[in-house]
């Protein structure tokens, strides 16, 4: 039996999946994003993963393989900030998501976000377009505060966190 296409929206708001490694936000969920995209597309499945505009020379539709694209969304540049820094832009985001989602006639059979950002993006989407919402944490901020005294994560982030765990679907722990 031949499975049906799926048409998955990816979420990555604060990490680019095509930024340059190394940078400080820019490392193993960027590579995980993009080899799992290439996966699905393997698969016969279609993804659109759709990041925030961190470079002005950036081209607005970046075609990564076969049946996944990759789309820089936003009027404005935002350089790569911190998570705290991103997340009042939230809004914003989410009006531009919806805005190329409905000029496009793009459809979609599941959500699938990354980190908590996304999360909570992805929670306000996948209930306007009455999808399926997957959630990747890659990190969660309270395991972070409880075993990393040097870095603490900010409560906001606990608190989002344990609601997106709650709203979504499924929690996805990519791990062997």
């Amino acid at each position: 039996m031949e499975m049906e296409q799926m048409r998955i929206a990816m979420l990555s708001v604060h990490s680019s999946p095509v930024g340059h490694l190394g940078n400080r936000d820019t490392g193993g969920m960027s590579v995980y994003i993009r080899e799992l995209a290439r996966e699905f597309g393997r698969r016969g499945h279609g993804v659109d993963i759709f990041t925030r505009r961190q470079d002005p020379e950036a081209p607005q539709v970046v075609h990564l393989y076969p049946g996944a694209r990759l789309f820089h969304l936003g009027d404005n540049v935002m350089e790569p900030y911190g998570p705290m820094a991103v997340f009042p832009h939230l809004p914003d985001f989410l009006r531009d998501l919806e805005r190329f989602k409905t000029t496009h006639g793009l459809q979609y059979h599941v959500m699938h976000s990354h980190y908590w950002l996304s999360g909570r993006l992805g929670t306000w989407a996948a209930s306007r377009w009455r999808i399926p919402h997957l959630f990747t944490f890659h990190t969660v901020g309270a395991l972070k505060n409880l075993y990393c005294e040097e870095e603490r994560e900010p409560s906001l982030r606990v608190r989002i966190e344990r609601q997106i765990a709650m709203e979504v679907d499924r929690v996805i722990a990519a791990t062997e």
